[in-house]
């Protein structure tokens, strides 16, 4: 079945509320699946300044993120 954007972008917060650097690959590992939806949503979640992406696309929750992932619970 296929999952709606709020629970893939949930699980990709959920994931980087550790509060470590991730990069698509590890995203897309643990949320099972593609590379280029993990892409797509992170930068999404940029947009709303819920994440940063280093220049070497690396992926890091913000504290925005962290106060997203709780209302999205």
């Amino acid at each position: 079945m296929k999952r709606t954007f709020k629970e893939v972008r949930k699980a990709i917060l959920q994931i980087l509320s550790d509060n470590q650097e991730h990069v698509f690959g590890d995203l897309e590992r643990k949320v099972n699946t593609n590379w280029q939806t993990i892409r797509e949503h992170c930068k999404d979640l940029e947009l709303f300044e819920a994440v940063t992406i280093s220049k070497e696309n690396k992926v890091k929750i913000t504290k925005k993120g962290l106060e997203l992932l709780k209302k999205l619970n």
